[in-house]
């Protein structure tokens, strides 16, 4: 078949390469290099730095609905678009552009947890249970008619890392039996129920703090959904430090939210929620790599009783001695 692969994060991979060992895209379109990092230098993304390795025909178009990228796409007579955690709309001419339209690979089950970030949303819920959708792509956000779909449980040690790596390859392996249905015409399809349906939204800095008044079952959760990146933080002072890994403890919180409770010897510390307590295992301090939480109250002497703090903390400017 003849094929587009569109996408740019972590989540297309796998199945970017699948496609590779069986049916090579014709081109791989992806965004623009972005600015990144503290030098904000200009940096590809993962799928372009993949296509860029493998020397696959690459695009990174700043509009891919603009008149160049229609007639580019259209010029190669594709038989099928597939996008892949891309971050852009495709407008209507440019699904017309492939003889079958253009599919969808979502991580979630749709109509459930529609939009930018479904992996995040399912852990942040505590949900046990999620999967992944392939649809054809209509005008409607994550709303076309399902092509196929599976269920994929979450485990309880999973965070976002490790789960958008197993959804990622299930949506490899759908992928490639959807388009051995393909080779025999257009597959049948099922309209999604619309009255069920959920939606995400894009994350915000603030979504990554966690907030320690919460009970601790809803602070693991946070630390999950974000972990490893970009990792949800709380504030030491005037400094910043993720919680990358922790679990829940049986005993009763016995002080302030935010307050550590015990130093735990070669494990880590735990500190009070708004009902229970939880064992931090592993953080990442502002600008250090990551590492044990045992390790990091070495070098930073923590101690009982010690309190994080759910929110940035406030500077004032020095006064200039100039009078009003």
């Amino acid at each position: 078949m003849r094929l587009i692969f569109i996408g740019s994060s972590e989540f297309g991979l796998p199945a970017l390469q699948r496609l590779l060992e069986h049916d090579p895209p014709l081109l791989v379109v992806t965004q623009p290099d972005r600015p990144a990092g503290r030098r904000l230098k200009p940096r590809p993304c993962a799928v372009a730095e993949f296509a860029a390795s493998r020397q696959l025909p690459l695009w990174q178009p700043e509009q891919i609905n603009a008149a160049d990228s229609l007639a580019r796409i259209s010029k190669l007579q594709p038989d099928l678009l597939i996008t892949a955690s891309y971050g852009g709309m495709l407008g209507k001419e440019l699904r017309k552009s492939a003889r079958f339209g253009a599919i969808n690979l979502h991580p979630s089950l749709l109509p459930l947890y529609r939009g930018a970030s479904p992996i995040t949303a399912a852990l942040l819920k505590g949900d046990s249970l999620t999967g992944v959708t392939i649809f054809k792509l209509t005008s409607r956000l994550d709303a076309g008619p399902i092509l196929i779909q599976q269920k994929l449980p979450i485990l309880p040690e999973d965070n976002f890392s490790s789960l958008q790596s197993r959804l990622s390859e299930l949506a490899a392996d759908l992928l490639l039996r959807l388009l051995e249905r393909y080779r025999s015409g257009e597959p049948p399809v099922q309209q999604q129920d619309h009255s069920q349906a959920s939606y995400t939204s894009k994350l915000l800095k603030s979504d990554l703090q966690i907030d320690w008044n919460q009970p601790a079952l809803a602070v693991l959760n946070r630390i999950r959904a974000f972990s490893l990146e970009p990792g949800a933080f709380t504030w030491r002072g005037e400094h910043s430090l993720k919680i990358l890994e922790a679990e829940t403890l049986p005993e009763p919180a016995n002080g302030l939210p935010g307050s550590i409770t015990e130093i735990i010897r070669n494990t880590g510390f735990s500190v009070n929620c708004q009902d229970r307590q939880l064992l931090i295992r592993s953080v990442q301090p502002a600008g250090k790599r990551i590492m044990d939480a045992w390790a990091y109250q070495l070098g930073a002497r923590l101690q009982p009783g010690e309190l994080f703090s759910s929110r940035e903390p406030a500077f004032s400017l020095p006064n200039s001695g100039e009078s009003s």
